[in-house]
């Protein structure tokens, strides 16, 4: 798989006056409908409770230039142009991403289905129902609440397997909402945006989550030497206690909309999600990504290989995943250093090609061919280890940088976890698919005989969304070669009359 590692290792909001016309956002990779809007008319609207869906245009920013090319070059350090408010949400945004880091260091497989695939369901929930006029806050605050109670309750009181599951399950509910919440307020940062500028707000909430992975990696092993099991869930249970003092400090406006006529429209909030999730501007990329992820991988087999062939030790295996941590962070300064800004097919068709190549490196050592060249399994595994976490994670940016462009406005929760979950869900056929491969190649623990062929047919199916790339029907061409801005204005009346005829 071109995204990571295969191998085991923990691993400015802007004011904007409206006119209704019509309305795209970030067309080609970046684009879609923009299915609600700020500003006055959106307070009209607020009040009548949405009985009807308007579609509004921005009014450019008179300082920038009207076409969208133009406003590439309005950001050259984007840094620089970040506001207080989008410094502090993205220190905020970070926090929540560093806290999921972080939770790894309880040792524990917490459920993925309950974590990731059930985000897209978080994002709507705060989406469309506001608690007391905020969409974020109070969710943050309820998710530290909830994820502090279950970690010490794990730490306490609980004594049987059934009591620990809820728990686990809950704790890492809790932080799954809490970073469906903050990539929502990044994603409303980027909204209007250029590239360059969302991927920095990207580059700086990921780099949160591979430091506190770092933390975790290095000390969760250590923190066992001297501290039993409880305790250590009960250290755990102390850091989601910090998501309340974001959810006071985070800024938001507070929406004063209707909520009851709002709650008894969720039947046109699926419908806005699903005119912008059907445009072939958003559905395209997040299929080629599913299909990337979605070829066979190869699994827990290797750490069989591992322990059986290479004798490696516990304590080892977690120091690949702790130099896996400490380069993933390489890739996402390497990212943010020098491709921010390039377009997104070139990073998407390289950084695949580049990684499967790395990846049939896996070959030398399956044939212990590293020990003729004098390089030492391990040696040979941390480099390995530290060079497919660069490449994986620089494949992993723009997915990221992607779908927090891709979000209409009041919908970003949802789109956006929508999206991910995609990447996702791709990544679990892939497991499945390299399991039923290992199962048909007779692979076992106590047989790896057929190990070489399985790692070399999961490595060259990565080929195969890229293959035929001259056709115009090749998949890697659903993603458009250039910055997606370029195509607003070409598509804007298409966008609006597909979304209409849906609507009506």
């Amino acid at each position: 798989m071109p995204w990571t590692s295969e191998r085991p290792s923990s691993t400015g909001s802007k004011s904007r006056e409206s006119t209704t016309v019509t309305v795209t956002k970030r067309v080609g990779l970046e684009s879609q409908p923009l299915l609600a809007q700020d500003g006055s008319a959106l307070h009209s609207k607020d009040h009548e409770g949405y009985n009807t869906i308007t579609m509004m245009k921005p009014e450019r920013d008179p300082m920038k230039s009207a076409h969208p090319v133009m406003m590439l070059e309005s950001s050259k350090n984007p840094l620089h142009s970040m506001s207080t408010e989008v410094q502090l949400v993205c220190f905020c945004s970070g926090w929540v991403m560093f806290l999921e880091g972080i939770n790894g260091m309880s040792g524990l497989a917490t459920s993925y289905f309950f974590k990731e695939t059930l985000k897209p369901l978080y994002g709507f929930i705060s989406d469309a129902y506001p608690i007391w006029g905020y969409r974020r806050k109070p969710y943050l605050l309820i998710a530290g609440i909830l994820g502090s109670i279950s970690w010490f309750l794990m730490s306490k009181y609980v004594t049987t397997v059934f009591l620990s599951g809820i728990c686990m399950t809950l704790g890492s509910g809790a932080i799954a909402v809490a970073n469906v919440i903050a990539e929502a307020m990044v994603c409303e940062k980027s909204r209007g945006e250029t590239q360059e500028y969302a991927s920095r707000l990207q580059s700086i909430i990921y780099t949160g989550q591979a430091v506190g992975s770092i933390i975790a990696a290095w000390t969760g092993g250590y923190l066992l030497t001297f501290m039993s099991d409880r305790q250590v869930f009960l250290l755990v249970a102390s850091f989601p206690l910090s998501l309340i003092v974001i959810a006071f400090i985070v800024p938001e406006e507070r929406y004063h909309g209707n909520h009851v006529k709002e709650r008894s429209e969720i039947n046109d909030k699926l419908l806005q999600l699903w005119n912008a999730f059907k445009q072939p501007q958003i559905w395209r990329p997040c299929a080629f990504i599913f299909m990337l992820n979605a070829t066979p991988a190869t699994g827990a087999t290797w750490f069989y290989f591992y322990t059986d062939v290479l004798k490696f030790s516990s304590e080892f295996l977690g120091t690949i995943g702790l130099v896996g941590s400490c380069f993933t962070l390489a890739g996402v300064f390497l990212f943010d250093a020098t491709m921010r800004k390039a377009s997104f097919r070139p990073v998407f068709l390289w950084s695949t090609i580049v990684s499967t190549i790395l990846g049939l490196s896996q070959l030398i050592l399956v044939f212990r061919y590293n020990l003729v060249l004098g390089i030492p399994d391990s040696v040979f595994c941390l480099g390995e280890s530290a060079i497919l976490s660069i490449v994986g994670w620089i494949c992993t940016m723009p997915v990221l940088v992607l779908a927090a462009r891709l979000c209409p406005e009041g919908m970003e929760g949802t789109m956006y976890a929508l999206i991910m979950s995609i990447n996702n869900l791709g990544g679990i056929v892939g497991s499945q698919l390299g399991a039923v491969l290992t199962t048909w190649l007779g692979v076992t623990e106590q047989n790896l005989g057929n190990f070489w062929l399985l790692v070399l047919i999961c490595n060259l199916s990565t080929f195969l969304p890229l293959l035929i790339r001259s056709l115009p029907t090749a998949f890697i061409n659903w993603i458009p070669e250039d910055d997606p801005q370029v195509l607003e204005e070409t598509t804007a009346q298409a966008s609006e009359v597909d979304i209409k005829s849906g609507l009506v």
